[in-house]
């Protein structure tokens, strides 16, 4: 907005795009093998993960046995933070009995992250899982560029100077500095793109995820640039992820990428199996449908999709073959100044099998 005097104003509307709104240009390649040729892990400070996919930290994705499989999988799994504090302890306490295990090839504390929120509460709670070993935490609150937010980051930094701080959510480069400057080591991006969100319908807010992700990677430059590259900074996307394809655009500007809807069906997820008329659901909420208002999220069921990994390696196969299209050989590559069209309606038509039956 512009002041131009004598009381009037100038609005500026920008454009935003998601996902569908753009394809990437192919590249020249010289991958030969997307399964041998693509190296699709991550490396977040010391630790590195086999693969960029987190499900969401939400009730009905992320418990103990999503977690486990993650794990697994050699992924980052993030317990979600809507059950009472002595079941994740519980759970962690699990987790720590099978890292001592002769089996275990990796620190599993290290792929175990918790969710806290920005209430006096999750600070001893905080002190309690690090007392038992816990060092990757996720501060979780929908408006993550909020006083709560940067408050909860700083006394997290301070308190604990060694551990591996994720927060968010933001929408924008600003607030994702905000979070960085205040500690965080990571930001999640996404106010609005998940499939069960009501947020921008209910409150007129949000940002489109690709725009979102645009402007936090650029602010993530200006940041490093800041700090003469001392100390890196990371970008997780997350929600409004529908197939393969978004997640390789979405890593065209983050380093990691969370998905609800994708995995929720999975067996490993909480909640009954529910039988309709001969097919099977589970239950699928939001992350603010534990409030009685539902004021930023629906609840809803899904099919059943059978085991997670069967989930994440079709995510993968499309993931390795999006590289490979990009001529990349690993996912930083995809960063290198991407080449996006933009689509109309028909191009994404065109995009998607048409004209065909059955």
């Amino acid at each position: 907005m512009k002041d131009l005097g004598d009381n009037k104003l100038m609005y500026s509307i920008r454009e935003g795009l998601t996902f569908d709104d753009v394809l990437l240009v192919p590249q020249h390649s010289d991958v030969n093998s997307r399964e041998s040729d693509v190296d699709i892990s991550v490396k977040i400070k010391n630790v590195t993960y086999l693969h960029p996919i987190i499900p969401a930290n939400m009730q009905s994705i992320t418990g103990e046995n999503m977690a486990k499989a993650v794990i697994d999988s050699g992924g980052l799994a993030i317990l979600h933070r809507f059950m009472p504090i002595e079941d994740q302890i519980n759970i962690v306490n699990n987790f720590r009995i099978k890292n001592q295990s002769a089996l275990v090839t990796c620190d599993i504390l290290d792929h175990l992250a918790v969710s806290v929120g920005v209430k006096e509460p999750y600070k001893d709670y905080i002190k309690r899982f690090m007392d038992l070993g816990i060092r990757v935490f996720c501060i979780d609150i929908a408006h993550g560029d909020s006083s709560h937010g940067v408050d909860m980051t700083n006394w997290l930094r301070n308190y604990y100077s060694d551990s591996l701080i994720i927060s968010g959510n933001v929408a924008t480069g600003y607030g994702a500095k905000r979070l960085w400057s205040a500690g965080a080591d990571i930001v999640k991006v996404g106010v609005g793109p998940g499939s069960l969100c009501t947020t921008r319908i209910e409150t007129g807010c949000g940002v489109p995820q690709l725009t979102a992700l645009m402007d936090v990677a650029k602010a993530r430059i200006e940041q490093e640039d800041i700090n003469d590259f001392q100390h890196p900074y990371y970008i997780i996307s997350d929600g409004g992820i529908k197939n393969a394809g978004d997640v390789v655009k979405a890593l065209c500007f983050s380093d990691m990428v969370m998905a609800g809807n994708i995995f929720a069906g999975c067996d490993e997820t909480p909640g009954t199996i529910l039988s309709i008329m001969s097919k099977t659901y589970k239950e699928y909420k939001g992350s603010s449908t534990h409030k009685t208002s539902h004021i930023e999220g629906v609840a809803a069921i899904v099919p059943t999709k059978g085991k997670f990994d069967s989930v994440l390696n079709k995510l993968l196969e499309g993931l390795r073959s999006g590289c490979s299209y990009q001529g990349a050989h690993k996912l930083l590559e995809l960063q290198d100044n991407p080449e996006f069209v933009k689509i109309t309606n028909a191009g994404l038509i065109e995009s998607h099998p048409h004209n065909i039956m059955g």
